[in-house]
């Protein structure tokens, strides 16, 4: 392998500390001359290359392949052969988030061609619409044009015969929505779906945390060490769950995303058997229902949160 002589200086042009090898012991800089060749730029650039994707699928293979394993080896100290646990689940997640978004936004179209479609057929078969609950709805709201005109002519009634207080926020919302979309803004779905990311930086020390209270016992393990382990999981939820969305997608089924979801407890389940010992049925068991409890909670605390803000 072709490297860079060595400068005759035995300072560190980086740091300033003295060189006695080739390398800084201070801040690791390889004390060479500064003027490097393409030859050896080239070279520099295809090695970072091959060290990067090396790591990454050295650590891909572990985290689907043997649960537990990579926090077994961090909490062991064992770090620069695998990807930082919070660098992982940023590239994760963000693959996720992103693959989400565009199935998402693809089914999203797709369900309004058919809305209108179906609309248009019933209307033509159905010359009172009326008779259903949709029908009625559909004919409430198109007698105003705004709030304002709803509110006015809800003014104007008997107080027995005013909407009550859910469909009166409902309507509200419905022009708000409606008023945005002319606008050309996002609508309170899309500003939902682009928060999912920051709602799990709330859930992922709830999980930590929870893991925490369920193994209070073991007194040599930090908190911080629990928050490696939920970023391990949630790092192989994304990727795993994705390929079986993926999957459902391709065969336009959707049974393997739900499948993968026993898989998916499996794998919790023999993390935490390799991590922490002992029985880990009920304790995985226990995790999930009271993480998706927590799940449901944030979801609509955050929904009432961006309905106050739109």
């Amino acid at each position: 392998m072709k490297t860079q002589p060595i400068r005759a200086e035995k300072n560190c042009l980086n740091c300033g500390t003295e060189v006695p090898e080739r390398y800084c012991t201070h801040c690791g800089q390889e004390n060479t001359v500064p003027h490097e060749s393409f030859g050896h730029l080239f070279h520099h650039f295809f090695a970072d290359v091959i060290h990067y994707d090396s790591k990454t699928l050295t650590t891909l293979k572990y985290l689907l392949f043997r649960p537990g394993f990579l926090t077994q080896e961090y909490t062991a100290g064992k770090r620069v052969r695998y990807v930082n646990p919070i660098k992982l689940y940023i590239f994760t997640s963000f693959v996720f988030f992103f693959c989400y978004f565009t199935f998402t936004h693809e089914e999203k179209e797709k369900a309004e061609k058919a809305t209108v479609l179906t609309t248009e057929s019933y209307t033509i078969g159905n010359t009172d619409p009326t008779d259903s609950i949709a029908g009625a709805w559909k004919n409430k709201l198109e007698k105003y044009h705004n709030e304002d005109e709803y509110l006015d002519a809800q003014k104007a009634l008997p107080k027995s015969e005013r909407d009550g207080f859910i469909t009166r926020q409902a309507i509200r919302q419905y022009f708000k929505q409606k008023e945005r979309k002319e606008k050309g803004e996002e609508g309170i779905d899309e500003r939902f779906q682009h928060n999912y990311p920051k709602m799990m930086f709330v859930l992922l020390p709830l999980f930590a945390l929870y893991l925490k209270w369920i193994y209070h016992r073991r007194k040599k393990w930090y908190y911080a060490d629990h928050a490696i382990f939920s970023l391990h999981f949630h790092s192989f939820f994304f990727i795993f769950y994705l390929f079986t969305a993926i999957l459902d997608w391709l065969f336009n089924v959707d049974f393997i995303s739900l499948s993968g979801l026993i898989v998916i407890f499996i794998y919790l389940m023999l993390s935490m058997k390799r991590i922490y010992g002992g029985k880990s049925f009920w304790k995985a068991f226990s995790l999930v229902l009271v993480y998706s409890f927590s799940l449901l909670l944030v979801f609509v605390v955050f929904s009432i949160i961006i309905s106050f803000l739109t």
